[in-house]
Parts: structure tokens; sequence; C-alpha cells
């Protein structure tokens, strides 16, 4: 027997935000950044806050540590709010996530409503389980998966993308492509999350260039697509792209969805060995009117990458290539161990996966 569930309501559209008036009279904590708090962007969210006791945590950093998480957790249950308000992008969210169940066990309210508004279309953390950390003495990346991470609500205002830089809508609009393919394929992968995934990647692959160019329309078709991909991943998983940008991530701390975008036509070129993987990969680029083989969606993420100004190797990110191959066994077992990697459709090796670092470095 397989299942399929929805828990997160979403909200979408131009007054979305309408959906943050039933917290009136509440105690909320809005977690956000210092930037979003400062460009006079959250003051949209605090105006229908009415009638609350807000407290603004506005610490969260990119790759949020533990420490800055643990030190809000501790803040979260001092203030015990009935209800948290997401604002940002995935670093916000899945911070907010992690310092509700953090804070839990420190003494907040056993049930707090996460509501969650994202700023960039890229993670689709709004609507999944997961949440990542990051231990930075030790530079590793740590998933959180857990039913309990779910956001009550998602709230989708396509204004917030608007003053979102070029390089952060590539960044994480090739992020929306990888978890729509990687779940399209993932192992969990069933007739729910196919639709979901497929709809994902065709809406971010014809949406995508024209969002970098700054079209407001493409942007609000990006976050819709951001969206779906999240609901698809996080009930057929993702795969080795994942679990090797969070490996590189946490040691070289480049930003994720511009390794995922190197990533993704290896990775796909390595699944497609198996007949059954390659034709879905096949199917996928076939929806987008590409050339209908595994080999023609690699080709076509690379031509689309190079489009949007994005590297094609590590080097180009200021890594050392002797410093790969230094720490391939290391990078390797990080990927292995990831929470993302059992989902990939194709089991892989450490050999496998050092032989993506060299082409990758």
């Amino acid at each position: 027997m397989e299942q399929f569930q929805l828990k997160t309501a979403i909200s979408f559209g131009s007054d979305a935000l309408a959906a943050l008036e039933e917290l009136a009279g509440q105690r909320v904590m809005v977690i956000t950044d210092d930037f979003l708090a400062k460009s006079g962007l959250l003051d949209q969210v605090l105006a229908r806050l009415k009638g609350c006791t807000v407290e603004q945590y506005t610490d969260v950093v990119p790759d949020p540590p533990l420490v800055m998480v643990a030190q809000g957790a501790r803040k979260l249950a001092n203030f015990k709010p009935q209800a948290v308000v997401a604002f940002g992008g995935g670093s916000a969210m899945d911070c907010a996530k992690a310092m509700v169940e953090f804070g839990k066990k420190m003494g907040a309210p056993g049930e707090i409503k996460v509501y969650a508004v994202p700023t960039t279309a890229g993670t689709g953390s709004e609507v999944t389980s997961f949440a990542v950390l990051t231990d930075s003495e030790k530079g590793v990346k740590y998933p959180l998966v857990d039913d309990s991470l779910l956001p009550h609500q998602a709230v989708l205002d396509p204004g917030f993308l608007k003053g979102v830089p070029q390089a952060v809508t590539a960044d994480t609009g090739m992020d929306v492509l990888t978890h729509a393919a990687e779940a399209y394929v993932a192992a969990g992968a069933n007739v729910y999350t196919d639709a979901l995934g497929e709809k994902a990647f065709v809406l971010a692959w014809k949406n995508l260039p024209a969002a970098f160019g700054g079209n407001q329309q493409a942007k609000a078709q990006m976050l819709l697509a951001s969206n779906l991909a999240g609901m698809a991943f996080n009930a057929a998983g993702l795969g080795l792209s994942h679990s090797l940008a969070h490996a590189l991530g946490g040691r070289f701390h480049i930003p994720h969805g511009r390794l995922n975008a190197m990533l993704l036509p290896h990775v796909i070129r390595f699944n497609a060995a198996r007949r059954e993987v390659a034709e879905r990969y096949a199917a996928l680029a076939k929806a987008c009117g590409l050339t209908p083989t595994a080999r023609g969606l690699a080709f076509a993420v690379d031509r689309l990458r190079r489009k949007l100004g994005q590297p094609d190797r590590l080097s180009q990110c200021g890594v050392d290539p002797k410093e790969v191959k230094a720490r391939g066994d290391e990078l390797a077992a990080a990927a292995l161990a990831d929470l993302c990697a059992p989902s990939n459709p194709r089991d892989a090796t450490a050999q496998d996966i050092k032989a993506i670092l060299r082409e990758l470095a």
C-alpha cells in the first residue's frame, strides 16, 4: 500500500498575506534575517498581525548554524508563542522549524503553528518536513526530517520576489529544477509525486530564464513551481545531487542551488545507466520540448546553467581541485551518509561519488 498526504494549507496570490490575519490577538514570534527586517518588507507582514504580541528574531544567516538555532530556540521557549511566522528564504524557514522543534524541549508550548512566507522561489521549505542545519566547526550540513517540521500554513505572495537579485534567482531556480527532477525519479515516487514533480519541472523550465531577466509574472510562476516541487520531494525523496550538495556546501560554503546546478547533469548521466530511470528523465525532457533522452536533458541543464551565468566547476567557485581530491573520501562518506542518498534511484559507491567529484572539480 502507498500513501500520499498533504498537511500544510497553502494561500497564494497577490493577497496571500491575508492568511496571517487569523492570528489576530495571539502571541507571535516572527523569524527572519536582518536584511529583510530593515528593508521595509517585514512591515507588510507585521501589518497583518493585528492585536498580536509580537517578538522579532532577526539573527537568521545563510546555512543556519547549530549554535544560532539553539540560541533562537531558547528565546522562543522564553517568549512562549502560540504561532511563528517564518519570513525569508530557505534559511529563515529551516531555522524557524528547527527553533520550534528544539524550543519545545526547552519549555515552549507543545502546539505552535508555523506560518511560512517565502521571499525566494527555491527551497519549497514552506511545505516540507525538512530543515537543513550546519555544524560550522565540523563543516557538515545536517538535514533534519520529521513530520513535526511541516508548517501549518504556506503563504505565497509573489510580490516579495520583485527585488530578488539575478544571482539568487538563478541559484534558487536551479534548486527548484533539481528538486523536481530528483523527486520524479526518486525511489519513493508515485503517481501523485509524479504529477507534482513533472508540473514543477515544466513550470520552472519555461519560466526560469524570464524570471532571471526580471519578469515578475515568471517569478510568480517560479514560486508556484518551487512549492509544487517541495510537495513532490517531501513525499518521494531526493537523491545524489542533494546529498553531494550538502556534503560540498558544508565544507566549501557554496550556495546550495549553485551546487545543484553543477551536480544535476552529472547525476542524471550516472542514474541513467538504469534503463527505467533513463526513460523517466526522457519523459521530463519531452514534456519540456527537449530532445527526449536522458542525455538530452543533461545537456539542456548544462546549457541553461551557462545561460544563467553559473559556474561549471568547483574551481570557478574558488575551490582548489587538489583539496577536493584530498577530501574525496571524506566528501564521499558524507554524501552517502546523507538522508537524501537512500532515495536515489541508483545505488552509488564511494568510488562513484569520487568519480563525480573529479568531473566537477
